[in-house]
């Protein structure tokens, strides 16, 4: 039987980058990060999300700040000592969980009305979008806000900034955009999904 396509930049990147330094992206003390993450809460259309879900949370930096605007927050990575530090972080919001699992494959059950891609979108492969698209039209709820924030500059990310946000306004059309902001740094876009 032939192996499963790859759905995302491989997963020994990460782990090797996490063993290597405890924060590699210096999520805690840079500006680029801060300033990106208050953007991305300022662009929600809505002030309150009944159940939001964040791929890649890392050491939940950003999940700590998407927690005040949720009733219920999921938030995963895969990497142990990433998830460990996130759950140690955020272990006083009872309504927010992290979990040990893989993106694009893992959706909770039932559906929710916040999505927030923050720079994980450009690791996936075609497969992975597949998936992620399965996952989007499934979980998301009508009325539900996704947010695809990435870095623009050089990577070696199986593709660009502008590359998932086009493939999103292509792929998904069920998706109305509301916000588009280009930053000398990084692109941030909103959609809201149609009723």
């Amino acid at each position: 039987m032939a192996e499963p396509a790859a759905t995302s930049h491989d997963h020994r990147y990460f782990a090797d980058l996490y063993q290597a330094h405890d924060d590699p992206w210096d999520f805690e003390t840079s500006w680029y990060e801060h300033r990106k993450y208050d953007l991305t809460l300022a662009s929600l259309p809505h002030s309150r999300y009944r159940w939001g879900l964040e791929p890649g949370c890392a050491n939940g930096a950003l999940t700590e700040r998407l927690a005040r605007r949720c009733d219920h927050l999921d938030a995963f990575d895969f990497v142990d000592d990433v998830v460990a530090r996130a759950r140690r972080r955020l272990r006083p919001l009872n309504h927010v969980a992290v979990h040990q699992e893989r993106f694009p494959e893992f959706w909770p059950d039932g559906t929710g009305d916040l999505l927030v891609w923050s720079e994980v979108g450009y690791y996936l492969t075609d497969a992975g979008l597949g998936v992620a698209a399965a996952g989007i039209r499934r979980w998301l709820e009508p009325g539900g806000t996704f947010v695809a924030v990435h870095y623009t500059g050089p990577t070696d990310y199986p593709r660009t900034a502008d590359a998932v946000h086009r493939w999103i306004d292509d792929t998904l059309a069920f998706l109305s955009p509301v916000v588009h902001l280009d930053d000398e740094q990084f692109q941030l876009r909103v959609w809201t999904r149609r009723r």
